[in-house]
């Protein structure tokens, strides 16, 4: 104790010591440059200016503007995979779900629980059908042990119905977190023993399919869309309802074995099958793969020794997260596992209700954070004979790219020769995988790389892998796993010709998903762009309006002493703040755009506010001797501001000739009788503004030029009606495609004045850069307003030149962007930009 003691004020003298410095330093400086009177008259003013600077953008903007746009971004469990969709419903009655299929015309993408860990349940634009809210039960035959129930429901919500029954879910996950909808739709399995996946309990499925029709499926009607259905991940239709076969409760007591790995096989066909055993799971400790833990469950007549029926709903997880956390601590973290916890976890002798066992909840397993790491599953299916081969390979694999297994559990699983997606057409052990990874995307490409390989000793030995999961296998591995996806992908291509079922695993192994215009996108880098930046340019485009603004206000013959320059460095902030209030929950944070509008709109006060003072004190001073004249050279000056502000609209500002402008100024002859003193001013200040931007324009293109990609020049669309889409200069036909054709179009201005060309046309746009919504500024007198269904108005802005005026922003879908801007045009108001990202 003395010792720390002592070592905290060794370290508290040496932050005294260095805070002395630091002071001292300040106070030479200051004497310095109080000495220096060359140096302390700009040295303060430019504080003075600072602090200045810092109080106008302080006043600035609306920082109690708290209006956010809805957050449509998806993600799994995993936290790694977001995905962007264009709307989410959460039906409760089976004709909400028809109307929603019926009234749209693009994507759908289902999602219940989000447990499916590689963008299973969502798709770019989608509709999304989140199922949790269709979670009833229909009907319980307790003298059939049947259960009908609506697919949103959760194992769990089912356990607590049929428990006072003494009826239990005969084919679920060893968790009862996920959704009936879900569970089917992925094929699941369990530890149960003497059972294939879920499809050998699945009586009868209610299915709503892309018409928008209702139809029932069993082993008898409609089978091949019942086997495709189940293990079909969303691609045939919404599983609406599901009859699944019920068994008893029973009491199960607990046995373990620890063996090696070759005698597992021997141990299991002796031990475990054709036994009464319920559940049953062996755990092969990493990193060495040698032992295995055999935990089994048996039928049994004996006293509880846990009277609980099912676990509680308000489990406190604590101590489980902190043991998963110590266990992916390496290998010393294994060997504690191996060593310490699991013979003490495994020591009671434990004799449970067999629903108990079934209702785990996943929060034992959920970490604190999964921001910069996180927990994810695999799961390999290996024919049983070839266990003893496969687990070598998968060994070297896993030591080779240093994979932080925290567990892998093997269950035994029955085949299954009726799902066509079936991963078991043999009896298979499935060797479920539970690892650690970064969340960077580094991380990412390296489990991609180590998992084609794992892909390849897989099929190596005849077997599969769960599709739940990452889907990195290429399609050629996917079509040598899943031999019968040719029929999957068939069946579905009759029941939804137009694809509209999909989500991130049936976009990349559907051939009839791979058309013309799927493959352009993907080929073009620059084809995507970030839906957020529609909005995030508002700020940055007004730096393009206001210029115009000032130019259209200097051809008035207006005092530009008297330009609102204040009223634009607020409305610039005011722009800046409900922006990026707008996208701060429906996006990722885009930190890099964020920081340059700051930097842009510090820039632009800087540049304001000395015109502020200026115009304030000697431009009004001067503006007394211009016997309201205006002279040849500030004719120049007006021209040279409106060629500026028409040049920002389609090119980037320090591209501009600053310098022939003050040349073409200082030229021009001067007849007229205009104030000598007015005219010298203002030429005065005019070389002095232009130099300026003239020096820091370079130093700006310089910067960008080394720290950026030249911008893309194109805006990408998919629309359709190829007979109204004329080319010309800023619009190309890059692909066609049946009906529809991807259209390149130049960006900035030239992209508004092409959008409003198409909608005077008969043509409907599908996506733009791969985004299915846009902002829109219109302007209008302040009594006119555009009500349409399809938009939202986002805010209000004000013109600063003028009162009488104001500018909406609208957001909305690209399908309906013609429209609303030929109906805006048509009510006298002027279509001032279109954000195109």
């Amino acid at each position: 104790m003395k010792k720390i003691f002592t070592l905290i004020q060794l370290l508290f003298t040496y932050f005294i010591q260095t805070i002395k410095f630091i002071y001292s330093g300040i106070r030479k400086l200051i004497r310095f440059i109080n000495s220096k009177k060359i140096i302390s008259i700009p040295f303060y003013s430019l504080i003075a200016f600072a602090i200045y600077t810092f109080l106008l953008i302080k006043f600035s903007g609306d920082p109690t503007f708290n209006k956010a746009l809805d957050n449509k971004t998806l993600n799994d469990i995993t936290q790694i995979n977001p995905i962007q969709v264009n709307k989410i419903i959460k039906p409760k009655t089976v004709n909400e779900i028809v109307y929603a299929i019926k009234s749209t015309t693009g994507p759908i993408s289902i999602g219940g629980g989000k447990y499916s860990m590689g963008g299973q349940t969502a798709f770019e634009n989608s509709l999304h059908i989140d199922m949790r809210s269709f979670n009833k039960i229909i009907n319980i035959d307790k003298t059939k042990k049947q259960i009908t129930v609506q697919a949103g429901i959760r194992w769990r919500d089912i356990q607590k119905k049929i428990d006072p029954l003494d009826l239990s879910i005969k084919i679920m996950q060893t968790y009862s977190n996920f959704t009936v909808g879900g569970a089917i739709s992925v094929n699941c399995h369990g530890r149960y023993i003497g059972h294939g996946p879920i499809i050998s309990s699945v009586l009868e499925l209610k299915i709503v399919t892309a018409t928008g029709a209702i139809i029932i499926a069993n082993r008898k009607i409609n089978q091949a869309i019942f086997d495709t259905a189940i293990g079909g991940y969303g691609g045939i239709g919404v599983i609406v309802e599901a009859t699944l076969q019920l068994v008893d409760n029973v009491k199960v007591e607990r046995h373990n074995q620890e063996m090696n790995v070759e005698d597992y096989k021997p141990y299991f066909d002796k031990n475990i099958r054709n036994k009464d055993i319920v559940f049953q799971n062996g755990d092969l400790y990493p990193p060495n793969y040698d032992k295995i833990m055999s935990v089994s469950w048996s039928k049994t007549t004996k006293p509880l020794t846990d009277e609980e029926r099912l676990l509680s709903d308000d489990e406190n997880y604590w101590l489980e997260s902190k043991l998963s956390k110590l266990v992916s601590w390496g290998n010393s973290g294994k060997w504690i596992r191996k060593n310490i916890i699991d013979p003490l976890v495994y020591f009671p002798k434990i004799v449970r209700w067999r629903n108990k066992e079934a209702s785990y909840d996943v929060k034992e397993l959920e970490p604190s954070s999964r921001d910069k790491e996180t927990y994810v599953l695999q799961e390999y299916f290996i024919p049983v004979e070839n266990i003893k081969s496969f687990i070598p390979k998968m060994k070297i694999i896993f030591q080779k790219y240093d994979v932080n297994v925290i567990n892998v559990s093997l269950r035994h699983a029955l085949p299954d020769n009726e799902s066509y997606l079936s991963w078991a057409n043999k009896e298979v052990f499935a060797f479920v995988i539970y690892y650690k990874q970064k969340t960077n995307q580094e991380a990412k490409d390296r489990v991609n790389k180590w998992t084609l390989e794992m892909t390849d000793a897989i099929l190596s030995e005849n077997g599969a892998w769960y599709l739940p999961y990452q889907p990195h296998a290429t399609i050629e591995q996917f079509q040598k796993g899943y031999p019968n996806s040719i029929k999957y992908f068939g069946l579905k291509n009759r029941l939804d010709p137009n694809q509209r079922f999909t989500n991130k695993l049936l976009d990349k192994y559907n051939p009839y998903a791979k058309n013309k215009l799927s493959q352009e996108k993907n080929n073009k880098n620059e084809y995507f762009r970030a839906e957020e930046q529609t909005i995030l340019t508002i700020p940055e485009w007004y730096l393009v309006f206001n210029p115009k603004e000032y130019s259209d206000y200097l051809e008035s013959g207006k005092n530009p002493s008297d330009f609102p320059f204040y009223k634009s460095i607020d409305e610039y902030w005011t722009l800046y703040d409900r922006s990026t209030t707008l996208t701060s929950k429906a996006y990722p944070e885009n930190s890099e755009y964020k920081t340059m509008l700051q930097v842009i709109g510090v820039s632009m006060t800087m540049e304001y506010g000395a015109k502020i003072i200026y115009e304030n004190t000697m431009g009004r001073l001067f503006a007394l001797f211009s016997e309201e004249k205006t002279s040849k050279k500030e004719e120049i000056i007006i021209e040279a501001q409106r060629a500026y502000s028409d040049f920002i609209y389609q090119t980037a500002w320090y591209e501009f000739k600053f310098l022939p402008w003050i040349k073409k100024v200082w030229n021009t002859s001067e007849k007229s009788n205009c104030s000598v003193i007015r005219k010298w001013e203002r030429t005065l200040f005019f070389t002095f503004e232009f130099s300026f931007k003239a020096f820091y324009s370079q130093l700006i293109q310089w910067a960008a030029n080394s720290t950026y990609e030249t911008p893309a020049n194109s805006i990408y669309l998919i629309v359709s009606n190829l007979d109204s889409v004329k080319e010309n200069k800023n619009l190309k036909i890059i692909k066609k495609d049946g009906n529809k054709m991807i259209i390149a179009v130049t960006r900035w201005e030239a992209f508004t004045n092409e959008i409003i060309k198409l909608s005077n046309q008969n043509v409907k746009i599908y996506e733009i850069s791969g985004n299915d919504e846009i902002a829109v500024s219109v302007i209008m007198n302040n009594s006119q307003e555009i009500n349409s269904k399809n938009s939202t108005l986002l805010y209000k802005s004000r013109i600063v030149t003028n009162d009488n005026l104001k500018r909406n922003i609208y957001f909305l879908p690209v399908d309906k962007l013609l429209p609303f801007i030929k109906n805006a045009i048509n009510k006298n108001t002027t279509i001032e930009h279109v954000y195109d990202y």
